[in-house]
């Protein structure tokens, strides 16, 4: 060979080594900055799944109870109530209790199998209670058959409001989960889930061979820890480099978090099924959602299709595909079985039970948005809206039973008036709170239940004619050196102007003029004329001071007009203004929410009890003494009928036109404001008393009345007046009235008008009294 044809051969070769050299070179390099990319790459990926992980992880719905019922030995109570109160919240009437959400009802006694709950004390555990109730008096209580004073009741879940991105789910620990289900669900989702570090090629091949044998899919290759980066942090495109990040970020979980963490993870955060507009999200929501359990109550079945979920929701819907839905949970209980997860007798009879899913699809379902319209508002007043997607429980003073009763109230009453007084379109608005805490027991915002609509309640501003007359007569009885009940005020016609030059001539509802009225009858029978002399004697300015006292918070602008309720409030507002009135003076803010848990049971905020005293006490109980008169023999007297001679107090409003029918009343326990009306201001021939007042006693009959118990401070005497004059006077006096007075407020005159006549005979004088 010649040198020549060598070295040419040399020469190629060389160049072939030089090219493989410099492809190796750059292959090299390519794959360190490959190498660097990723390892930057997987830093991004670790701060983010850090970041979540760590943090919030999900936006958990806010949950909103009833009220805490608390019952304590001595105190009333009753029985058949108290179980209407647990069918309402899910429980099972039955002869005798044997499982929680059971209870029986006896004569004299209830025995309930309480499910799990976590009050703000603690996590209880599902726990077997026992009231004894004598006359309606608790004589007795306990608690796993140990006597205790007193005990607390589960409160009724009212609704969850679900957060901005519609994900909606309850957390569960692993704890609670039963270890059946956890078996089961590490049987068909990633059986080595314990021994891979995140991505398991074993566990792929597996599903592959399972999935050939059975001739469709009954298995996936993606482990838990894969599914969770997938549906924690990823779309559900299906992509190479979707799957490369999803296998990188389950090896940056598996290496910093334990295995109990990530399952507890899947569990909470695996989509199963779809309630409307909102996604149903991880197994503790899914129990409810699909069964009406909390998961620790299900079935072997119920865990089966709970667990078969997970592979297609839509696809095995039991309600939409229930051959389907029961298909795949036969074959999930067929594999239980294989390995020995279930006995040949719990297989046959779990394979051979129905689907037994809840009859309708709708979950949690907000039955009351008038009264979650307010505890919205609340809520956004005491936590950010971060915080309220945490996970947080909301207690309030919700009362289902007055709840229902006022709406029964509602649809028994508007139609009977609108045929008795030939109307239509008429509207309502009633609040109900608790005197003693300021707790709104119950709220309707429009006749319409349910609706979510303008919460008039709320939001309607109307005149409140005559409610304004209790602050004007307050005002002058705190001024008990000048005013008492016996003061003599004018009922004559009389001529007011304006600024402007505009005269007005008020007149009585009646159109009469008495001439003279003392104090009391003037409030007793709501007569305009002497309540403005009244308003005007005291000054505007005065009358304003007591209006805003009580509890009106906007701005005043007083004319004479006002003294006859041309002043507008919504029936919250009213509601807030008679709350001292009924509380002997003394007032806290009216409020639907009490406490507010986080998810990990801490007090995030509670209600303080704290009462301002807003009237005197001897004003408090002169008014309140003024406003039963009214409710025995003034504008609401029929009241004595409607309610049996119950004792309550009140007072009817009527405004302009009778475009608004108002009344207020109360016995000891319960405040009720009361409007009707029309949305377009048009007049409804109603006035306080043919109107609101019937809704109010209609009410009170079904809830029951509480008899008004008021005690006479030490500052009040029974006083002698003489009726003409006003003037305290003695015995020797004619034409005299009773009525309680403050002490310090009375000079007693020993002149009267007239004095008294013994009309006695001799005989009656000699040896009678």
């Amino acid at each position: 060979m010649s040198k020549n044809k060598v070295k040419k051969r040399s020469g190629a070769s060389v160049k072939k080594i030089s090219l493989l050299a410099r492809i190796a070179i750059t292959l090299g390099k390519l794959t360190i900055a490959l190498i660097f990319a990723l390892g930057i790459y997987s830093i991004y990926l670790d701060a983010k799944i850090r970041q979540t992980f760590e943090g919030q992880r999900w936006h958990v719905p806010v949950q909103v109870y009833g009220q805490l019922q608390i019952l304590q030995l001595g105190e009333r109570a009753n029985l058949e109530e108290i179980a209407e109160s647990l069918i309402i919240n899910g429980y099972k009437k039955v002869r005798y209790v044997t499982r929680a959400g059971q209870f029986a009802l006896f004569k004299k006694r209830l025995a309930i199998f309480q499910r799990p709950f976590d009050f703000s004390d603690g996590v209880s555990h599902a726990q077997q209670l026992s009231i004894e109730v004598v006359s309606d008096i608790v004589v007795a209580l306990s608690v796993d058959k140990q006597a205790v004073a007193q005990l607390t009741l589960e409160p009724q879940l009212l609704a969850r409001l679900v957060p901005d991105n519609k994900e909606d789910r309850v957390l569960v620990s692993l704890e609670e989960l039963p270890s059946q289900l956890i078996d089961t669900l590490l049987l068909i989702e990633d059986r080595d889930f314990y021994h891979h570090h995140g991505v398991s090629p074993v566990g792929i091949f597996r599903a592959l061979i399972n999935n050939i044998r059975a001739g469709r899919t009954v298995q996936g290759g993606s482990t838990l820890t894969q599914q969770l980066a997938k549906n924690m942090f990823l779309s559900r495109e299906r992509t190479l480099s979707r799957k490369i990040k999803e296998a990188l970020m389950a090896l940056i979980l598996e290496y910093r978090y334990s295995k109990d963490q990530l399952l507890e993870a899947y569990i909470n955060e695996v989509y199963l099924g779809q309630n409307y507009a909102n996604g149903v999200y991880g197994f503790g929501l899914a129990a409810q959602f699909y069964f009406g359990k909390s998961i620790n109550q299900l079935s072997n079945a119920q865990m089966a299709l709970l667990i078969a979920q997970v592979k297609g929701p839509s696809y095995y819907d039991p309600w939409r595909h229930p051959e389907r839905a029961i298909e795949r949970r036969d074959l999930v209980l067929r594999l239980m079985f294989e390995q020995h997860l279930l006995s040949l007798a719990d297989f046959e009879q779990a394979a051979e039970s129905t689907l037994s899913i809840r009859s309708h699809r709708r979950l949690a379902k907000k039955n009351y948005p008038a009264y979650l319209q307010l505890v919205n508002a609340e809520l956004n007043q005491h936590l950010s809206s971060f915080t309220q997607k945490s996970g947080i429980k909301v207690f309030t003073g919700f009362s289902h039973r007055s709840q229902q009763l006022l709406e029964q109230s509602v649809t028994e009453q508007l139609p009977r008036l609108e045929r008795q007084y030939k109307q239509s379109g008429l509207e309502v608005a009633m609040v109900v709170t608790d005197i003693a805490s300021g707790e709104i027991r119950a709220l309707v915002g429009g006749r319409e239940s349910g609706y979510a609509g303008f919460n008039r309640a709320v939001n309607a501003k109307r005149h409140i004619g005559s409610l304004i007359k209790p602050a004007i007569y307050a005002a002058a009885l705190e001024r008990f050196q000048e005013y008492n009940f016996a003061t003599i005020l004018d009922d004559k016609a009389i001529t007011l102007k304006s600024g402007s030059g505009k005269k007005w001539q008020p007149k009585n509802y009646d159109g009469k003029y008495r001439g003279q009225v003392s104090l009391i009858e003037g409030l007793v029978y709501s007569l305009n004329i002497p309540t403005i002399n009244l308003g005007m004697s005291l000054g505007l300015d005065n009358v304003a001071d007591t209006i805003k006292a009580l509890g009106f918070q906007h701005k005043l602008q007083m004319r004479p007009s006002v003294l006859l309720g041309a002043i507008n409030m919504s029936p919250l507002e009213v509601n807030q203004l008679y709350l001292p009135i009924a509380g002997k003076g003394y007032a806290k803010k009216s409020h639907t929410i009490t406490k507010i848990l986080s998810a990990k049971n801490e007090t995030l905020w509670q209600q303080q009890q704290l009462s301002e005293q807003r009237l005197s006490t001897n004003t408090a109980y002169l008014l309140d003494y003024a406003l039963a008169q009214v409710t025995e023999r003034g504008t609401a007297k029929s009241l004595t009928w409607r309610l049996n001679n119950h004792k309550v107090a009140g007072k009817t409003g009527t405004s302009n036109a009778l475009r608004d029918s108002w009344f207020v009343g109360y016995d000891n326990s319960h405040l009720v404001t009361t409007w009707l009306g029309k949305d377009n201001n048009a007049p409804t021939g109603l006035t306080g008393s043919s109107g609101a007042l019937t809704l109010f006693a209609n009410f009170m009959k079904k809830q029951g009345v509480v008899n008004k118990v008021t005690e006479k401070p030490e500052g009040i005497v029974i006083t002698l007046f003489e009726q003409q004059t006003g003037n305290a006077v003695t015995e020797e006096c004619a034409n005299t009235m009773i009525y309680p007075a403050v002490r310090a407020g009375i000079i007693t005159s020993k002149q009267c008008l007239q004095e008294k006549v013994d009309q006695r005979s001799w005989f009656e004088k000699v040896f009678g009294e």
